[in-house]
């Protein structure tokens, strides 16, 4: 991993003992999604989307068996303990639409990192997107070339790819990529207004508050509990 001088840090306004308080003290209400919006959202989305006619799928056959064993306990409780989780480590844990792959593939070429199983690269390459995808410890089974590779892959990128992070996981990695990068940015996950509690850390938002212009917004369905949606960043001049 990349030791970055602290003067590089600086300028590419990031410096831990400068980053803005923003985030710190706010301790929004919660506005995850709902098993009924969940519900409600899923059946109107795109079943060409091999994740979302699975989840559409899997929706059906909880109702029948709900249905045929005059159970008690709600279909959302079965879902959560079950359902959610196989889905999640079959596919990705965000969830994408026409919409949002349609768009990213207008931000291409993409750079993926933190690829995990490259379920969303596999979704962008099949509708023709141009799209790298790296994991720092790539799965044997994935949906899609997914190459071994941390941050420190940017450096053999320019400014002309757009860095694409879907639930970056906790740490530094997010933070040290826009580091070494300049370009643009896709963001998939939930903002720290919105419950801040599974992604990168304070450093990578408090960068991205600072630096770049929040230029486009999608909304994700997003499993419940969760609040998921697309944000495009360009940086400022």
């Amino acid at each position: 991993m990349t030791d970055y001088p602290r003067d590089q840090i600086s300028q590419r306004g990031g410096d831990p003992d400068a980053i803005s308080d923003h985030y710190r003290n706010e301790k929004p209400e919660s506005i995850s999604v709902s098993w009924t919006d969940f519900v409600e959202t899923i059946q109107g989305e795109d079943d060409s989307i091999e994740y979302i006619a699975a989840i559409q799928d899997t929706l059906t056959e909880l109702e029948r068996r709900k249905h045929e064993r005059d159970t008690g306990m709600p279909v959302s409780a079965v879902w959560e303990t079950d359902a959610q989780q196989r889905l999640i480590a079959e596919f990705a844990f965000a969830i994408p639409t026409r919409e949002a792959l349609d768009y990213l593939i207008d931000q291409g070429p993409l750079v993926e990192l933190g690829a995990w199983k490259g379920y969303w690269a596999y979704e962008l390459d099949k509708r023709g997107g141009d799209v790298t995808a790296y994991d720092i410890d790539p799965v044997l089974d994935p949906w899609f070339p997914v190459e071994a590779g941390d941050q420190d892959v940017l450096l053999r990128y320019s400014d002309a790819e757009t860095l694409f992070l879907c639930w970056p996981p906790v740490g530094s990695m997010a933070y040290e990529a826009l580091l070494l990068h300049d370009g643009d940015v896709v963001y998939i996950g939930e903002r720290p207004g919105e419950g801040f509690k599974a992604f990168a850390d304070i450093q990578f938002f408090d960068v991205l508050d600072a630096r770049y212009e929040h230029v486009t917004q999608i909304d994700l369905p997003s499993h419940p509990g969760a609040k998921d949606d697309l944000h495009h960043y360009q940086p400022r001049e």
